[in-house]
């Protein structure tokens, strides 16, 4: 198994047939297509919050990013631990997708804010 990275290793065969069955034909992009639409009503329907927004990423850098940019404004800081996997390996990307927002660092022992 290799642990180095959500995103090196192969795509499994069941994800692989699911992505030829939904590719017939032309759809719209950036989320505006029937199978994003049936993924956002499933999620909203799951955890019972019909305005959340829902997004589908392939790695964890995108997955942290859009959830901070979904709350936190341009103008606006993320409060995290001075080794926060965000500040330490997203390498911008929070900043880069919230518009600016910043990461404020805190420090403390073994990964706590105190």
């Amino acid at each position: 198994m290799e642990f180095g990275s959500d995103n090196n290793a192969g795509t499994a065969p069941a994800i692989l047939d699911a992505v030829v069955a939904c590719n017939a034909g032309p759809a719209p992009s950036y989320g505006n297509d029937p199978i994003m639409d049936r993924v956002r009503e499933s999620i909203r329907a799951i955890f019972e919050a019909p305005q959340a927004e829902v997004f589908l990423v392939a790695t964890g850098t995108a997955a942290n990013a859009l959830a901070i940019a979904s709350f936190c404004p341009p103008w606006g800081a993320v409060y995290a631990h001075e080794d926060a996997h965000a500040e330490v390996d997203e390498c911008g990307a929070p900043e880069f997708y919230s518009g600016g927002a910043k990461i404020k660092l805190v420090p403390g022992e073994d990964g706590k804010m105190t």
